[in-house]
């Protein structure tokens, strides 16, 4: 319930409107929808499924003041009409909560299954008789997930989702945006060699004002052969103590697959990425209750 309530009132510090236009029906609001769509997904149930558990929670009734239960087409749809803004800004909003001044960021990429068929049922589906005898089909695609946390209070300040797998490196730039435009302050970022660009270094510390902690590629070469001003500038100023926190990130992401499921149930690109946000504010909210108790 202390999770319910950080949502709540996530969503009025946001400012998210009640109502969506003035031909709604107006029998829900839009924060309490918001609410119950981020429920379910603390509580890994389906629309179906989670939709029957309302019925019994009692106590969010109250709390939200609901007087009929929504069908669980309604939260479904909801769900696909969330903008991509909204949670972005929802998530900034609840890690604000319990942390102020610049943050010290951990950047990370994890694999989500798109699906929820079971692996063995994915395995004996996948098999194809071959030149050489029985043999697998590969998984082509996966939903990636990039998050942004901060370091102290284990927060994400950002999400992107993107099909995988791929290189990580092109996507820092686009997730620390997110978190940025919502009123995020970055001091530190911290990833592992797969974020090690030159243009990646050069906007954290000319645009964002902050210091990178990615260790180079080939770390055994001199300053002067490595190429790019901001590549040879972080073999002087990278902080191996600070880079051993990297691993608070992979803890985060393990929360989200241990609690939450680590397979997406929608099948477009949008709704799976909002589902994956909508994770993210779970965390968030659970994070915020916990620290503020």
């Amino acid at each position: 319930m202390r999770a319910v309530e950080q949502i709540a009132r996530g969503a009025r510090r946001l400012g998210v409107p009640l109502y969506s236009n003035e031909c709604s029906k107006h029998v829900f609001t839009q924060h309490q929808l918001l609410v119950l769509v981020t429920l379910r997904q603390m509580l890994a149930k389906s629309y179906r499924d989670f939709a029957d558990w309302l019925e019994l929670m009692t106590a969010v009734h109250r709390r939200l003041r609901i007087r009929r239960m929504p069908h669980f087409t309604t939260l479904h749809k909801f769900s696909l009409r969330l903008e991509a803004h909204t949670l972005d800004g929802l998530l900034v909003t609840l890690a604000s909560t319990v942390a102020d001044g610049r943050a010290e960021v951990i950047i990370d990429s994890t694999g989500f299954q798109s699906g929820s068929a079971s692996y063995y049922y994915i395995r004996t589906m996948s098999l194809r008789n071959g030149s050489q005898g029985t043999e697998q089909r590969a998984v082509r695609h996966h939903v990636k997930a990039t998050i942004v946390i901060d370091a102290r209070t284990m927060m994400i300040l950002g999400m992107l989702a993107t099909l995988g797998p791929g290189p990580d490196a092109p996507y820092l730039r686009p997730v620390l945006e997110k978190a940025v435009e919502h009123g995020a302050s970055i001091g530190t970022v911290i990833g592992d060699k797969g974020y090690d660009s030159e243009s990646n270094r050069r906007y954290v510390v000319r645009e964002l004002g902050a210091e990178t902690h990615i260790p180079l590629r080939k770390v055994q070469r001199t300053a002067a052969d490595h190429q790019g001003f901001y590549r040879r500038r972080q073999l002087r100023v990278f902080d191996p103590g600070l880079y051993r926190r990297r691993s608070l990130v992979e803890t985060v992401n393990s929360m989200l697959k241990r609690t939450m499921s680590s397979a997406t149930l929608s099948r477009c690109e949008s709704a799976q990425y909002a589902e994956l946000a909508l994770r993210a504010v779970a965390h968030n909210a659970q994070r915020a209750a916990e620290l503020l108790s």
